[in-house]
């Protein structure tokens, strides 16, 4: 992306990341026609980046159908990638902490241009769970933890991450930009956001932020299950312990508390 009003934008490699992209959200295999046509270039030139995208191994022809898929390299790099976060690995002790704990899933989660990113997750043993992937995606809006990012940015920054219009998940998705802000100020007062069938139904989750030095969020933490186990009753405590590990870990990689514990949560003591 330009910045500072200079456009360093180079066609040809704005098309082959076109292309990676595009694999990277099909469901299918995809022919050298289609991919052209999806991203409004010519068949010639897909054909010529597909080329050096198969000699490096960033994608993959499939030999009895000639169409494309991601190749193995992509995984080398993703690993590289992962492994790069030091959030990640900072982060694990916490979701493994409340994993144990509750015994359900528990995510962790960065925003990346309008999309909630799973990097790290442990699942729940329980059959009935909720699950993702690490490297899957989500809307912000519809998630507890896209939510309790939103919540804690800039204005401006907030609407640059909503993709409109917002598109409905499930009946229970907030779709009017009015009343996802006037969530949105409700989390920032509570401190934690909470998506009940919104992204999913039958599913319930509480996500909070952790912030970086300068007190934006860097990250978010979910714990998500079923609605039949997260009652209200058990919500408070998963509520309480969120909060409370969201903190130390914004203390350890922010050298910081977060901003002041919301009115009427108490905060659990660390442990040792």
């Amino acid at each position: 992306m330009a910045t500072n009003g200079a456009d360093y934008s180079i066609a040809v490699l704005n098309r082959t990341l076109d292309v990676l992209d595009l694999l990277t959200e099909a469901e299918t295999p995809l022919g050298a026609t289609e991919i052209a046509r999806r991203i409004g270039t010519t068949k010639s030139a897909v054909f010529r980046i597909l080329a050096n995208l198969d000699r490096r191994g960033y994608v993959s022809k499939e030999a009895a159908t000639s169409r494309y898929t991601l190749g193995v390299r992509l995984v080398v790099v993703g690993q590289r990638a992962l492994r790069s976060l030091d959030l990640r690995h900072r982060a694990r002790p916490v979701l493994e902490e409340l994993h144990a704990r509750f015994g359900e899933t528990v995510n962790l989660a960065v925003l990346n241009q309008g999309t909630v990113v799973y990097i790290d997750m442990v699942e729940s043993a329980h059959s009935l769970r909720t699950a993702a992937a690490v490297g899957a995606l989500d809307p912000v809006h519809s998630t507890a933890l896209g939510k309790a990012m939103l919540a804690f940015l800039p204005a401006a920054e907030r609407n640059a991450q909503l993709t409109l219009p917002l598109v409905a998940r499930t009946p229970r998705t907030l779709t009017a930009v009015l009343a996802l802000h006037q969530e949105l100020d409700r989390v920032r007062a509570a401190g934690i956001a909470e998506d009940n069938g919104e992204n999913e139904l039958g599913a319930r989750c509480f996500g909070v932020p952790v912030f970086d030095h300068l007190g934006r969020p860097r990250a978010a933490i979910s714990l998500s299950g079923p609605e039949s186990r997260l009652d209200d009753g058990r919500a408070a405590e998963i509520k309480t312990a969120l909060i409370t590990a969201a903190g130390r870990l914004t203390a350890e990689i922010a050298g910081a508390r977060p901003p002041a514990v919301p009115t009427g949560v108490k905060e659990e003591a660390a442990c040792g």
